[in-house]
């Protein structure tokens, strides 16, 4: 049977390929691990190459200078000529170009000796879309160049780096998407609490974290979600079993809402709780319910250049609109503008005009409707 022993060594650096995916910044303790094995001074992922329109996304296994950091980014990208290499094979700089072609390039003589490199290992990974990945590691002077026992043992570690690299790619796309969500329902006023099967806050937006500290009947205690009043509490904890049951049994259509009583001048706040899909490592503590709130007091957040871009309203019918929008009467409006009601009644049949609509309930109804309350 063949030798299946992986070297401790080699072991860790793979075990940091995956790791890296969750370091910020990712990739530091393989980097450092591969420049060590490779006998090298610096080793370098570029995940973005810097180019003329943005900055790139360079990753280093040493910070060596600020000044030569950015140098690159800024200046010498353009002449870095080890650059396009094949899928997959790895390379050294002195078999991609002559060494008289290299040394006295610029890009050699003002970026690589300053930072003592003179032998360079490279390889890229090339992705459907495009680039994935540049990896290289150097040299200094005075030192052998990079062998083909060097290049074997990068080689065998690229399929995982591609596959790690992937798998950021992934998740970062989905961060940013979940990142976006959020902020479309913070836009909206809408506070978002995910729990466990226990009732245990998991995360929450900034929206619901104001209104549990709003003292507005929903507080955490022990990280736990609960409401001010016995009754509500009651009456809340039957829903929340119904839903986590719903969350067992993979049943997303149990929709449970619940209506706070009203306190002193305040409107109850309105709660919705939808059980959330099992994931494939489900447990105690894993995500089970998700609870959205909304404070029927809280302001609708209109920008005025929203719009005046989607119905040509002037600035002064904008901010009218608005107004009404939050529930003030004409004359409520007019006393917030500092205008006359007559001059707001000339702006409300302007904005009639404009909107195609003839009574306040549809303006209203038109503009709630719209991508204006999503601009925050």
């Amino acid at each position: 049977m063949a030798d299946l022993h992986v070297s401790p060594q080699m072991d860790a650096v793979i075990h940091s390929i995956y790791h890296g995916m969750l370091e910020s910044p990712p990739w530091q303790q393989f980097l450092g691990a591969l420049s060590e094995l490779l006998d090298g001074n610096f080793a370098t992922l570029l995940l973005r190459p810097p180019n003329i329109h943005e900055k790139g996304v360079v990753l280093n296994s040493v910070f060596y200078s600020t000044d030569i950091y950015h140098a690159y980014n800024d200046t010498y990208f353009a002449l870095d000529p080890f650059v396009n290499l094949p899928d997959g094979d790895v390379v050294t700089i002195a078999e991609f170009l002559s060494k008289d072609e290299f040394e006295q390039s610029e890009y050699f003589r003002s970026y690589l000796q300053p930072s003592n490199v003179m032998h360079i290992l490279g390889a890229d990974l090339w992705g459907k879309d495009g680039l994935l990945a540049r990896l290289r590691v150097t040299r200094p002077a005075g030192v052998s160049d990079f062998g083909e026992a060097e290049k074997s043992l990068c080689k065998q570690l690229l399929p995982h780096l591609r596959q790690a690299i992937e798998i950021h790619s992934r998740l970062q796309e989905s961060e940013l998407e979940r990142g976006l969500y959020a902020d479309t329902f913070g836009q909206l006023a809408v506070g978002v609490v995910t729990l466990d099967t226990h009732g245990h806050v998991l995360s929450s937006n900034p929206v619901a974290a104001r209104l549990i500290e709003s003292s507005r009947g929903v507080f955490m205690r022990k990280r736990c979600f609960q409401l001010a009043d016995v009754r509500e509490q009651k009456a809340f904890s039957a829903l929340f079993s119904e839903v986590v049951t719903a969350h067992h049994q993979q049943m997303a259509g149990c929709v449970r809402a619940f209506r706070l009583a009203d306190i002193a001048q305040f409107q109850g706040i309105n709660l919705l709780l939808r059980p959330l899909p099992l994931s494939d490592r489900s447990g105690e503590h894993s995500p089970a319910v998700a609870i959205f709130i909304t404070d029927p007091m809280a302001p609708r957040q209109a920008p005025s250049d929203v719009l005046i871009a989607l119905f040509g309203l002037t600035p002064a019918e904008a901010r009218l609109a608005i107004r009404l929008v939050n529930g003030l009467s004409l004359d409520e409006a007019a006393v917030s503008l500092g205008v006359s009601r007559n001059t707001a009644k000339s702006h409300l049949s302007a904005v009639f005009s404009k909107t195609g609509v003839t009574r306040q309930t549809q303006l209203i109804q038109l503009i709630l409707n719209s991508v204006v309350t999503l601009a925050g």
